[in-house]
């Protein structure tokens, strides 16, 4: 009987796992200038399995995706700085029933960038981007990307200095973040030259550096806390001024008291 129920709960787990991978999701395409640019030619390729998520924090792998990735993609694209351009995820491909990601991976949407002439596991990261929960829809920011085919638009930092770039998008899934050391993030990394900048450095960050596993975003019950959310990692980079901002769709709030599960309660990472 123990080795019928051991082997049971072994179909159970693989089932589950098998499960969360189908919902989980990956950076398919650039657009830039209204066209879109496919993974592989800008976007740094993944070998493996490409919707696979990293769920530690202190990996090297948490700058671009797991280890089998690319160091580089076959080209470089061209953008202007001040100028804006899309990110689109997908689970599988670019058509019109891609689910994109499930709808039970509820999280905030992250751009970094990092020049490509420095070391990339330097303090060169900084972030242009952050997007989480806004309570006038009451949609995360994964619910909005579903909504828009996988697109969310954002606008690279006008001043910066002209060059390459690596661009780093993230999403984090939240759904199993109730348990520490459970959420999953999911970085891709795409190669830009951008043309036109100015003379800005922004403040860089190590990644990995920039996340904990007990930081407020990243451990937390996003089921109990929407507005209250606070989006992890270093403040947004604000042209002009080398300064920062707090994102209008996150809050500075402190951590519920009740955010986590109790022993006897249960959850599903990969539902």
């Amino acid at each position: 009987m123990k080795t019928v129920s051991n082997f049971s709960s072994i179909i159970v787990l693989v089932t589950l796992t098998l499960g969360g991978v189908f919902g989980h999701t990956f950076l398919n395409n650039l657009v830039i200038d209204g066209e879109d640019v496919s993974n592989g030619k800008c976007i740094r390729p993944v070998t493996g399995l490409k919707t696979m998520y990293v769920g530690d924090t202190s990996s090297v792998n948490m700058r671009c995706r797991p280890g089998n990735q690319s160091p580089s993609a076959t080209a470089i694209c061209p953008v202007k700085a001040g100028s804006k351009m899309g990110v689109e995820w997908h689970h599988s491909s670019k058509t019109p029933t891609d689910n994109i990601i499930s709808q039970s991976h509820r999280g905030p949407c992250l751009i970094y960038m990092a020049r490509m002439d420095q070391p990339i596991d330097g303090d060169v990261w900084f972030k242009v981007y952050e997007e989480a929960y806004d309570e006038s829809t009451k949609e995360w920011c994964t619910d909005k990307i579903r909504r828009n085919m996988g697109v969310l638009n954002f606008t690279i930092p006008a001043d910066i200095e002209s060059g390459d770039y690596l661009l780093r998008t993230e999403i984090i899934a939240l759904h199993g973040a109730q348990r520490r050391g459970y959420a999953q993030f999911f970085p891709n990394c795409a190669q830009l030259s951008v043309t036109g900048g100015g003379s800005a450095k922004p403040k860089g960050y190590k990644i990995p550096g920039i996340y904990t596993a007990d930081d407020p975003g990243i451990f937390v019950n996003y089921r109990k806390v929407n507005v209250n959310y606070v989006i992890p990692g270093p403040p947004v980079y604000v042209p002009g001024n080398n300064g920062t901002v707090k994102s209008v769709l996150s809050s500075s709030s402190s951590r519920m008291a009740d955010d986590t599960l109790t022993d006897t309660e249960t959850f599903n990472i990969n539902d």
